[in-house]
This record gives structure tokens, sequence and C-alpha cells, in this order.
């Protein structure tokens, strides 16, 4: 198996993305789930969509698969708030092609959203 790419992979690299969800993208969010009820804050889902967003286009990239992901909401993320997600590299196991990491959302000023960790399936 060529693991090229994922031997370019290396513990602690990190990838980051911001964003910041208007009230228009919440209501259309909220339009497209039929939901009729106002919603406080951001959706979780458009913020685990972040971490789908960096694991398939940057870290570790594209043909990447999910397997699983944990998240823990410490906080709501506020419409117009700046948000920040992460995602580090905290283990590598070449013999499986898989790739743990570590994934953070902060919003302004630094104030946790949530964390948690996501196991990736690294295609060559």
């Amino acid at each position: 198996m060529n693991l090229e790419r994922f031997d370019a992979l290396s513990e602690g690299q990190v990838a980051r993305l911001g964003r910041v969800f208007s009230p228009k993208d919440l209501r259309e969010w909220r339009e497209l789930c039929q939901l009729d009820q106002e919603w406080t804050g951001v959706p979780e889902p458009l913020i685990a969509g972040l971490f789908s967003c960096l694991l398939g286009e940057d870290l570790p990239g594209h043909g990447t698969n999910y397997l699983k992901q944990t998240m823990t909401f410490h906080a709501i993320a506020e419409p117009d708030e700046p948000l920040q997600a992460s995602v580090t590299v905290s283990r590598l196991r070449r013999d499986k092609a898989l790739v743990n990491l570590a994934t953070v959302c902060t919003g302004r000023d630094g104030r946790l959203i949530c964390d948690g960790e996501a196991l990736v399936l690294f295609q060559h």
C-alpha cells in the first residue's frame, strides 16, 4: 500500500478554519431542515460541519473517510460570533492508515464552544 501522503502527516499538525454564521445563515438552515421554532445560537450540526470541512479538505484532506467523532459542547455559539475550528493530529496508525485528531471550536476571545476527537481512515 502506497502511503506517501500519509507519511507526510505528523503528530501535532494543525489545520484551522474561521467562520461566522449570520442570522440569515441560521434562518436558511432552519428552512432547509423544515424547523419552525427559533434556534438559540448556532446549531451544533453547523459547527460539526466545520470539522468535516477541515478533515475532508485540509487535514488529512481529500479521500478522508470519517469513522467516528465525539463532541462535547461547553457553550452556545452566538449568531455573528467569529468561530475558529481546528483539528490537530494526535495519533497516526500507519498499519491501518488511521488518523486520530483532536477537535476544538472556540468563539469570541477564545471562549471554548466545543471539543472532542475524530477518527478517520486515510485514503491514498
